[in-house]
């Protein structure tokens, strides 16, 4: 389910808003006025960040994929 985010052109109140669908939806009503005149916001893509990806470390292991690096097999 795609989480939406919104503002209201009433108040511009700022919220976000889990959905069952993406097509056709209405725009919830404001949670702060309950206003119903909001509308969705161009949302910026969100990446996870963690562990380096393979090719940052040096290269990993072509035969068994093992991101230390070449094995032994």
């Amino acid at each position: 389910m795609p989480v939406y985010e919104y503002v209201c052109r009433d108040c511009q109140h700022e919220f976000e808003e889990l959905t069952l669908s993406m097509a056709g939806d209405k725009a919830p009503p404001c949670p702060k006025c309950s206003g119903r005149h909001a509308e969705r916001k161009m949302s910026v893509f969100a990446a996870r960040q963690g562990a380096p990806a393979i090719s940052e470390m040096g290269g990993g292991c072509g035969r068994c994929g093992d991101p230390n690096g070449p094995c032994s097999m």
